[in-house]
């Protein structure tokens, strides 16, 4: 009775492992879309635009779409290229599936429909590559998901000479402070440093799960962690640190050892801060703005698009203000909100925001709480894979590999984007938005490879 009921296992991982030859079909044309998505999205940008990182990024996501809905037509219209089957009972088909439905109901009740239609059709652009994603990657070995590790090496690369004074691909001499003008192919060094967190966990993660080529991966992870401090964004090196650290303690699965790892993460986070002037001055602004209790400062200014939220979410906390409607309604609420606060605010009069600069507010704000909530539930069904994925037979490495990656990964995952989005929008932006839902998609794709 056991052997047949292992065998029945072993049977069902082959059928998921091994698409049907029709739908194999599908996949041979999406895999090479999704892979050049995964290089190229991070390394686009435009010379001449006005929006020289953001926009370029845009319109390569879009161009991803595009392809994938094409190839996904073609497979409906000729039988015989097929469509990769789905299982529409799975947790994370329907979690995606009522994101977007929800999306589109806040975007009918919005405070603005015109203004509510972009974020919602990217809504929708990312929920179908992020399905294609999983669909890719359920046949492929664990290396695949380090895809996303070489353009953020390229952007290291850049960005570091960048910080050095060594070399620049383009002038960015009219940057308002010398330190803005770091903006690897990324942007301003804010979104540089979010984009570096997920490509420096899965390089890890690989490091730790992998046996082929771990050196390689262990090098690019502490090059991009690295390159991380070097940006001074303290919202990326917090939730990279934290992250770091919980991901060695699952696979330490030791408290003694545990410990000793956190006091090497805590000693080796506290050397840049001393020994690296700017992080050491950002630590000493830091610092004195704590002590004078100077909120605008400790904030990076940013108290009120933070209070502007909470007042949108309290005036329509079901259905929110519709996706976009946090930049659409931020004048009259901060208008608002000044005329009963005045000191608070007395030095940030002219300041406006178009992003809350925290994903959870922001989601709250524009989905209201039902929004909110489904925000969470996807980031504790891709942090449980860390305790529920399956351990993998002895005999097949290469799933013995990719559920330690899922095991090792899933949570620090999920911290790490919990904590950046408290002080910065990565959801906001391409970039660091593709490059967690390809992390995503391969924990989703190989917890029950």
């Amino acid at each position: 009775m056991k052997q047949s009921r292992v065998g029945r296992k072993s049977s069902s991982r082959e059928a998921r492992s091994s698409p049907p030859e029709e739908a194999a079909a599908a996949l041979r044309w999406l895999t090479p879309i999704i892979a050049a998505g995964a290089l190229l999205i991070p390394l686009v940008m435009s010379l001449s635009g006005e929006d020289a990182f953001r926009f370029p990024k845009e319109l390569a996501l879009r161009t991803e779409v595009i392809l994938i809905v094409i190839i996904l037509a073609l497979a409906w219209a000729f039988g015989h290229l097929g469509l990769p089957r789905l299982d529409l009972r799975a947790k994370w088909l329907v979690l995606t599936v009522l994101i977007c439905a929800w999306t589109i109901v806040c975007a009918l009740a919005s405070t603005n429909h015109l203004v509510s239609i972009p974020p919602t059709v990217r809504v929708l652009e990312y929920a179908l590559v992020f399905v294609a994603t999983v669909l890719v990657l359920r046949a492929r070995p664990s290396w695949f998901a380090g895809l996303i590790v070489l353009p953020a090496i390229v952007n290291g690369i850049i960005y570091i000479l960048q910080e050095l004074d060594i070399w620049s691909p383009f002038d960015t001499t009219s940057a308002i402070e010398k330190h803005i003008g770091r903006t690897a192919l990324i942007g301003n060094p804010n979104d540089v440093g979010g984009y570096f967190v997920v490509p420096a966990l899965v390089a890890l993660a690989l490091a730790l799960s992998s046996r082929r080529f771990r050196l390689a991966w262990a090098l690019a992870a502490a090059f991009i962690v690295a390159a991380t401090f070097m940006t001074h964004t303290v919202a990326a090196i917090g939730a990279l640190a934290v992250a770091l650290f919980v991901m060695f303690a699952i696979w330490l699965r030791s408290w003694p050892k545990t410990l000793a790892a956190l006091l090497v993460l805590v000693v080796a986070a506290v050397i840049p801060f001393t020994a690296y002037g700017p992080l050491r001055e950002r630590a000493r602004l830091m610092r004195d703005a704590l002590q004078r209790r100077d909120f605008e400062t400790l904030s990076a200014a940013r108290t009120l698009p933070f209070l502007t939220a909470a007042e949108m979410i309290r005036d329509r906390p079901l259905v929110g203000a519709g996706p976009g409607g946090f930049a659409y309604n931020f004048f009259d609420y901060k208008l608002r909100l000044q005329q009963r606060q005045r000191k608070l605010f007395e030095h940030t009069t002219e300041m406006n925001f178009g992003e809350v600069h925290n994903d959870h507010l922001q989601i709250a704000t524009e989905a209201g709480v039902p929004g909110y909530a489904l925000f969470l539930a996807a980031l504790v069904l891709v942090a449980s894979a860390t305790w529920r994925s399956r351990t993998a037979p002895p005999e097949n490495t290469d799933d013995e590999s990719r559920a330690a990656f899922v095991r090792l990964l899933a949570l620090p995952l999920v911290v790490s984007m919990f904590i950046l989005a408290l002080a910065q929008f990565p959801l906001e932006l391409v970039a660091p938005t593709c490059a967690y839902l390809w992390a995503a998609a391969a924990i989703v794709a190989w917890r029950e490879s």
